[in-house]
């Protein structure tokens, strides 16, 4: 049987496929949510998920939030995401070859990068198949987005800060981090640093207890960290953490972090703002990586230091945002909505020229 591609129909979305090849064990899904800023570019998220439909429902939440975050950046792409459908320990050479088909399939209208599950090593296989993919090492490659990730976050953080405190400095601020990751673990490092307390969280006892013993951190377990007592709470593993019944026992002041779909829905902002928790939205502060990406497709080629100064500017779009949603009563996560649909609408930020792809 060969590999099957398929079209959903899903409203609101321009394109979604679900694509299943028996012979290499692929399923997998990819969604475009909107290009009119330029193609959509966005992980390859690989999850052993429970069901068909609790992949769906992943892949659609983040390609829009892909939207958004590259709608605030204003970095010239769109809006997608990816997922295959697999346990981590059975990811091979002929499986991703087998999805990069599948990209390739789409002409460049979805460009793969890497993402929870999946390496810049993985990126490498797909381009063997696809020239549509995104950060894979190669000479004029922009490579592993986590470091500008983990900066932004930190910009964000600063904003926070300034909002809260009137200064930017983080000495002896109390920084609770969930998940070690790429990301996680670096922000752990730049924060400590700076002069942070912090408190880590991570479901790999090993990790946790190496960079307890780094930063001499306090260790709380996954289920204790929302209700942990902080300045900050700042969510650097999967989604969805931010609910109804976490907020509810919130002893934190602001919540800044690098998982994407913090919020489990929209309503989640309202409920913050009501506690008087401010909100770093996930998807501005966490766009560093997504910031570096992008630059790789700029006419005169990637360079690390002009998408360095551009990640920068996640600071001041926060402490826009923070004024703005203060002076309107809005919870944060509606005026940044609102700024990434008046940039869609308007056309700001739209790409000039085509990709080059290599």
């Amino acid at each position: 049987m060969m590999l099957k591609i398929q079209k959903l129909n899903i409203p609101g979305f321009e394109k979604v496929i679900e694509a299943i090849d028996p012979a290499s064990n692929l399923h997998s899904i990819i969604a475009i949510h909107n290009t009119k800023l330029g193609p959509a570019l966005g992980g390859v998220r690989i999850l052993p998920y429970p069901s068909f439909d609790d992949a769906l429902t992943d892949v659609l939440r983040l390609a829009r939030g892909m939207t958004y975050k590259s709608a605030v950046a204003a970095n010239g792409l769109g809006g997608g995401k990816s997922v295959i459908i697999a346990d981590q320990k059975d990811k091979n050479i002929k499986l991703l070859r087998a999805f990069g088909k599948v990209v390739d399939s789409l002409a460049g209208e979805y460009i793969a990068a890497e993402d929870v599950g999946s390496s810049i090593e993985d990126m490498g296989i797909l381009h063997n198949a696809t020239p549509y993919v995104a950060a894979y090492s190669h000479e004029k490659s922009s490579k592993d987005p986590s470091r500008f990730t983990a900066w932004g976050v930190f910009r964000g953080i600063q904003a926070v800060a300034k909002t809260l405190w009137g200064t930017t400095s983080l000495y002896k601020r109390t920084i609770a981090i969930q998940g070690l990751g790429s990301v996680g673990g670096k922000l752990a490092n730049i924060l400590f640093w700076e002069g942070a307390t912090l408190i880590l969280s991570d479901i790999d006892e090993a990790k946790l207890h190496e960079h307890a013993l780094l930063f001499g951190a306090k260790t709380i377990s996954p289920e204790d960290f929302c209700s942990e007592k902080c300045d900050i709470l700042s969510p650097c593993a999967l989604g969805g953490i931010i609910n109804p019944k976490s907020i509810e026992k919130m002893e934190c002041k602001s919540i800044a972090g690098a998982a994407n779909n913090q919020l489990l829905d929209d309503s989640c902002g309202e409920l913050l703002m009501k506690k008087n928790i401010l909100y770093a939205p996930d998807y501005i502060i966490n766009a560093g990586g997504i910031i570096n990406a992008a630059a790789e497709f700029d006419l005169q080629g990637y360079k690390p230091v002009k998408a360095r100064d551009k990640v920068n500017e996640i600071k001041d779009i926060l402490l826009h945002l923070f004024i703005k949603a203060a002076e309107e009563g809005k919870p944060t996560n509606q005026v940044a909505d609102e700024l990434a649909e008046y940039n869609l609408l308007h056309s700001i930020g739209k790409r000039q020229h085509p990709i080059q792809f290599h």
